[in-house]
């Protein structure tokens, strides 16, 4: 379990991709990122690109950092449209926390386990993957959206979950907005948070993760 939650870990975390300065990432010897898209680049299901993320691509490409998109979405037509606006490769059938959509980023990139970072708002997912594969991995933590599906919201109940244990351990990386996301989550000390906490660590957290997108990706599909 231990080894577990280490991939679990990410290197940084930060509330939004503006808040790496693409000068320090080539100063850390990064000259690659594979990025997810939602709540990471664009918010949740949206066609708007976040404030400043193409002026963060400008300075990207001034460092001479490469970039590519690796989603799970499977409305791969708004993927193709936001790739195209932003002017960024991506690969489709992801599938994370499988690592072969990484491992094929990486090829279209040119980048190795050395020199590339994933940028990505799931530990399950983004993290999990990019740490499987020994690379530096950024935990975007935006405001949790209320749009998003109810599966998703108990993926980050889970988390944060994992996160509070993470933080107890001293292993979690130090951060102000990640402090503030969790104060507002219920704690599981209280009646509210045991309830919560019972129904859901009963369970490997690994399974309940991977049971929430499974039931996510099925709802999305037959709802297309």
């Amino acid at each position: 379990m231990a080894k577990f939650m280490q991939l679990l870990t990410p290197t940084w975390v930060v509330e939004s991709v503006k808040d790496v300065d693409p000068a320090a990432l080539k100063a850390r010897g990064i000259t690659a990122i594979i990025t997810d898209l939602d709540n990471t680049l664009v918010p949740w299901r949206h066609y708007d690109i976040a404030p400043g993320v193409i002026e963060w691509l400008a300075k990207l490409e001034v460092e001479g950092i490469k970039i590519c998109i690796a989603s799970n979405t499977l409305h791969m037509e708004r993927l193709q449209q936001l790739a195209d606006t932003m002017g960024i490769p991506f690969v489709d059938r992801v599938r994370k926390p499988h690592t072969g959509g990484f491992l094929r980023s990486m090829q279209a990139m040119g980048s190795t386990q050395e020199n590339t970072a994933v940028f990505g708002d799931q530990i399950f997912t983004d993290v999990l993957a990019g740490n499987r594969l020994g690379l530096k991995t950024i935990l975007i933590r935006p405001p949790l959206s209320r749009e998003e599906f109810f599966s998703t919201q108990m993926v980050r109940y889970v988390e944060n979950y994992v996160i509070r244990k993470l933080r107890e351990q001293g292993q979690w990386p130090a951060a102000r907005k990640i402090a503030e996301v969790l104060e507002s989550m219920p704690d599981p000390s209280t009646p509210q948070g045991r309830t919560i906490v019972a129904s859901i660590v009963s369970v490997p957290v690994l399974l309940l993760g991977g049971a929430a997108l499974f039931a996510y990706t099925v709802w999305r599909r037959k709802r297309k």
